[in-house]
């Protein structure tokens, strides 16, 4: 299955850290030098709505860590609850 360009993800129930990291030519290039690969993180409430194409759909990698003390805003620990998120896609058309 192939996507179209566009990634909506909703977040729901409980805030979290978002951490967006480069990946692929892009941080490969960076690690040979002397910066290391670019870490945004990107604190989400409930209910807050990520968006992605381009670029960030294709050249970054987007992950939340839930391990214990992993979800850091502002120097303190984010408490964890339960978290939902909807997360939406578009086929592409089928080359028939």
């Amino acid at each position: 299955m192939r996507f179209d360009d566009g990634i909506v993800i909703v977040s729901l129930e409980s805030a979290c850290v978002m951490r967006f990291s480069q990946e692929g030519a892009a941080c490969d290039t960076q690690k040979h030098g002397e910066s290391e690969c670019t870490n945004v993180p990107v604190y989400l409430n409930p209910g807050s709505l990520v968006v992605m194409s381009g670029d960030a759909r294709y050249h970054w990698k987007h992950e939340i860590n839930r391990k214990p003390g992993a979800q850091l805003w502002n120097g303190s620990e984010l408490e964890q609850h339960r978290r939902t998120s909807v997360t939406l896609r578009k086929l592409r058309a089928s080359p028939n």
